[in-house]
């Protein structure tokens, strides 16, 4: 697991600075034993570890039992963590730890981090919603006569955008706009809000005379609380 070095536009994206949605990852991290990578910035030093515990005020990792890698990070000014979270890799900074104790274990303390940057990159991967189980996207528009939001059918949908299909009259989609504060609803986790781009859209004629419009759509800067429900949306799904 290597710590990826990000442009300011991919911090943006991919920053996660929410104290709480940290602690939900990191908490995930340790409940499920998931391996950490941890270095010294300056390469004196590389170790995998475990997440021994976190709270609302830091968390504490397990040490090396070679006691020369312990002193380096210890005396290291800037370390470098690497883990995942629901497939995704994740990854933080941090400045000088120290040693403490944890329920009987030798532990790296730090505070919680000021942000937690979670790599779910656009390619990822992209879930075929079953009509048995249908997804809808409710799309607000002062294009249609009423108040109420349009409700457009869900093709697929991954954690960086989605495909919908809706007959023509539905709502006015156009390619190249951005719509906002888009609701879709995932069973039994909860509602992502997001704003898309329409990046391409094309017709397709039936046979009983009416025309269907499908659209693939981008997510822009889809926050981290929704990034985390989709992506467990998107897991569940694989698993069936």
């Amino acid at each position: 697991m290597k710590y990826e070095t990000l442009s300011r536009s991919e911090e943006n994206e991919h920053g996660i600075v929410s104290a709480k949605e940290m602690i939900s990852i990191l908490k995930y991290i340790a409940e499920n034993a998931i391996r950490i990578a941890l270095d010294c910035t300056d390469g004196s030093c590389s170790v995998m570890t475990t997440l021994l515990g976190v709270n609302d005020k830091g968390l504490w990792l397990e040490q090396s039992t070679n006691q020369l890698d312990n002193k380096r990070i210890l005396e290291s000014e800037d370390l470098i963590f690497v883990s995942t979270h629901l497939n995704v890799k994740v990854q933080f900074a941090a400045r000088q730890t120290r040693s403490m104790e944890y329920q009987g274990y030798s532990a790296f303390y730090l505070p919680l981090p000021k942000c937690i940057y979670r790599l779910q990159r656009r390619n990822s991967f992209r879930i075929n919603v079953q009509p048995a189980k249908p997804l809808r996207c409710a799309i607000p528009t002062n294009i249609r006569k009423s108040s109420q939001p349009c409700e457009v059918n869900l093709m697929d949908i991954s954690a960086g955008g989605m495909k919908l299909t809706c007959v023509e009259t539905d709502i006015e989609l156009v390619q190249g706009q951005t719509y906002e504060n888009c609701q879709i609803k995932l069973p039994d986790l909860g509602t992502i809000s997001a704003t898309v781009i329409v990046r391409s859209l094309f017709s397709l004629p039936t046979k009983s005379g009416h025309t269907i419009k499908r659209a693939g759509c981008q997510f822009i800067n889809l926050s981290g609380a929704s990034n985390i429900l989709l992506q467990r949306y998107v897991n569940n799904m694989q698993q069936h």
